[in-house]
């Protein structure tokens, strides 16, 4: 067997390209060759001579399948928990608004054998203290747990334009709930830049400067050493290969980032489908869009993943809550993604991808950094941000970019139709979705 390909030569990428153009008749490799909203170019193919020696985090491609729940009634909400547990979720993430009775949300539900997640949409403080209480009367503490706490006061200054009480008190409230709760957790939540419209350089860099901050505060107030994990939630897009780049960019990236402060806390990447691709229109067509996110998020090794359900329409919320749960039990069951360490390990394209990825969002956070950091260049980031939406949006409306069901291949009996857009009273960035953005 060692000798099957001994009779043929090496080729090298000048002979490969001058063979490609051969067979094209004329057309040459610049012609073939395409750039990403970075600006990266994405050649017909790759050789080993693009491979460069970088920093690789390697991490088994295991995940838990989770799913979010928005509490309104907190028996509602707990049936329907131990019902996505009882088929095959591994994850749970509560959204809370106010006050919850723990005690009926988390009845019968082993959360000492489960990822947990709350996302608080108010301040922490209250919910912090009825949790401990909680676990106390369980006979629980947080170590015994793999449980979240997402109150995250800078993603809320990017959305909102400000902070809700100033800068100093949001740096007292974060050292003050970081003390409160004991899992040594820090969760950073940079789902809206994708969300928003982000090229993906600059999704990252946000990320990491984001996580900057976080890190500063903890490292003056000589607490960072605590730090255990580090749990940060990227939206995951359809742009299949730049995701699985995306993502094992951001995991050596955050190496770098842990080295300048000596701490090495765990990483765990929550990704979320992103709402951007997703249409209310042809919304079937979601199916797929999902299925290519949630596939770039395994094979680009997350932690834990949540692939949204791909219609909100009422007569198919059950549908919907089943197949994207389901689309993530065959990526195991089926498929087997689970079983393979580093998947796209030794893809050129995909190594070569990920290097030019971590170098123009490393070279974009330290931009940021020399501005001041993310609170003082809140106001530039955020113009930024808005800039690229507008611009991708455009791309859509103008047909540089293709929604199949809403600007091209349209479903005659589900076509758009015109609606008239809200009105967004604050400065900050919000999330998009490009179907209603193209027919606003």
């Amino acid at each position: 067997m060692q000798h099957l390909f001994s009779d043929f030569n090496d080729a090298s990428a000048e002979e490969w390209k001058k063979k490609i153009e051969a067979d094209l008749k004329g057309v040459t490799f610049d012609q073939l060759t395409r750039k990403t909203r970075d600006g990266i170019e994405i050649y017909p193919f790759y050789h080993d001579i693009n491979i460069t020696n970088e920093i690789s985090v390697a991490k088994e491609n295991s995940w838990e399948i989770c799913t979010e729940i928005h509490v309104q009634n907190e028996k509602k909400a707990n049936e329907l928990a131990l019902q996505y547990l009882q088929n095959g979720v591994s994850g749970l993430r509560f959204v809370l608004n106010g006050k919850k009775d723990l005690s009926v949300l988390l009845k019968d539900i082993s959360i000492k054998h489960i990822y947990l997640q709350f996302k608080l949409t108010g301040m922490p403080d209250e919910f912090l203290f009825d949790f401990t209480a909680y676990l106390n009367t369980h006979s629980l503490k947080w170590e015994d747990l793999n449980v979240t706490v997402i109150h995250d006061e800078l993603n809320e200054l990017i959305q909102e334009g400000k902070f809700k009480f100033g800068e100093k008190e949001f740096k007292h409230s974060f050292l003050n709930t970081w003390n409160s709760c004991k899992a040594n957790n820090l969760f950073i939540d940079a789902a809206i830049y994708n969300n928003s419209g982000a090229t993906t350089a600059t999704e990252l860099s946000l990320a990491l400067s984001q996580l900057n901050e976080y890190l500063h505060i903890l490292d003056d107030a000589k607490q960072i050493a605590q730090l255990k994990k580090v749990t940060v939630e990227l939206a995951v897009d359809t742009l299949f290969f730049e995701q699985i780049s995306k993502l094992s960019a951001f995991r050596n990236l955050a190496e770098l980032l842990f080295n300048q402060y000596s701490c090495s806390p765990q990483l765990h990447l929550h990704c979320s489908t992103s709402n951007v691709y997703r249409s209310s229109f042809d919304s079937y067509s979601n199916l797929l869009r999902d299925t290519l996110s949630g596939m770039a998020s395994v094979i680009g090794n997350c932690d834990s993943l949540i692939i949204y359900p791909f219609s909100n329409k009422e007569d198919q919320v059950n549908l919907s809550n089943r197949m994207s749960r389901n689309q993530q039990l065959i990526f195991k069951e089926e498929s087997y993604l689970d079983k393979v360490t580093e998947i796209a390990k030794g893809s050129y394209f995909i190594e070569t991808l990920t290097h030019a990825i971590a170098e123009k969002s490393w070279e974009a956070f330290k931009s940021i950094e020399l501005r001041g950091g993310f609170i003082k260049d809140a106001e530039n980031i955020i113009n930024k941000l808005k800039q690229q939406q507008s611009e991708l949006i455009t791309h859509y409306k103008e047909g540089k970019r293709v929604l199949v069901g809403v600007n091209k291949f349209i479903n005659s009996s589900d076509a758009p139709k015109v609606i008239t857009s809200e009105n967004i009273t604050n400065s900050g960035i919000q999330a998009i979705s490009i179907s209603q953005a193209i027919i606003s």
